[in-house]
């Protein structure tokens, strides 16, 4: 190698350094915020859950659990930690959340099909399938049922319209079977609350894995699996408020989901450990 070729590549190596540097120094770094939460409880999944994607409060402290993979609907104990039913609505696929709605549960996959599960304590049978107008690339992995009676789905790349300043979160109404091609909901990569990323990186200011409604508040809560945070919501998309989440508490957080009471939980897909189920709480 010439003097020439190792030059040029020290150079490269310095610039590739300095920018390195500049870019870690003006990103958010988690030790640096004042935790504004508690965990409540902590359970270890089974490895049925490892890849727990989606998580639905049913009632006597038992949450609906559905994972990537497998079509199947997992019914976990929170007294006894075991799963207690399993409900298979389909073959394998990439399955993102869950919702209920009418009686019935509501599945996405990440390619924005929709599936309608009936009664989990009847007979196993194939959902009724709804495919919408979502591809791969929009990667659908949240989903949450309004008082509208209409179901919100939040894409994790791309809108719809391929617009890059907002994040959007688009209605399907089970009635009429369509989905509203413009968002109901914008979260705006310009709101205040994302200063305290210190980043104009959109994959940090939000990435949706799971949505879901507080009981009492009627708030819209939004997770965040890839840069671990919760958002919670205005009617009109503004945040009111923004929690970061620990990564060594919450490595994957991919499902979120509340009680009728207001108790929230949130499920992590294992990630150099077991898959887990956390209840937690905000704390002022």
């Amino acid at each position: 190698m010439n003097k020439w070729a190792i030059g040029i590549i020290t150079i490269v190596l310095i610039i590739a350094g300095a920018v390195y540097a500049i870019y870690e120094a003006n990103d958010y770094d988690y030790d640096d915020s004042t935790k504004k939460y508690k965990i409540v409880k902590k359970w270890e999944l089974p490895a049925e859950l490892n890849e727990v994607s989606g998580i639905y409060w049913i009632n006597d402290n038992r949450i609906a659990c559905v994972q990537d993979e497998d079509g199947i609907l997992f019914v976990y104990d929170l007294k006894s930690s075991k799963i207690i039913k399993q409900y298979k609505f389909a073959g394998p696929g990439d399955y993102e959340a869950l919702s209920f709605l009418n009686g019935e549960f509501w599945v996405v996959e990440s390619n924005g099909k929709l599936y309608k599960v009936p009664n989990l304590m009847g007979a196993e049978k194939d959902a009724e399938e709804f495919s919408l107008n979502f591809e791969y690339r929009n990667n659908i992995e949240g989903l949450a049922a309004n008082s509208d009676g209409n179901l919100l789905l939040s894409v994790k790349e791309r809108n719809l319209d391929n617009r890059g300043d907002y994040k959007g979160i688009y209605a399907f109404d089970p009635r009429t079977k369509k989905l509203n091609m413009d968002p109901v909901i914008k979260i705006n990569y310009n709101d205040p609350a994302f200063n305290v990323l210190q980043t104009e990186n959109p994959r940090k200011l939000i990435r949706p894995s799971d949505l879901a409604f507080h009981p009492v508040s009627k708030e819209l809560y939004v997770l965040d699996a890839e840069f671990q945070k919760v958002l919670i919501l205005e009617a009109s998309g503004k945040i009111r408020e923004l929690h970061l989440l620990d990564p060594e508490e919450f490595p994957q957080p991919e499902g979120i989901c509340f009680s009728p009471s207001g108790r929230m939980f949130i499920s992590n897909e294992s990630l150099g450990g077991p898959p887990t189920l956390i209840e937690l709480k905000f704390i002022k």
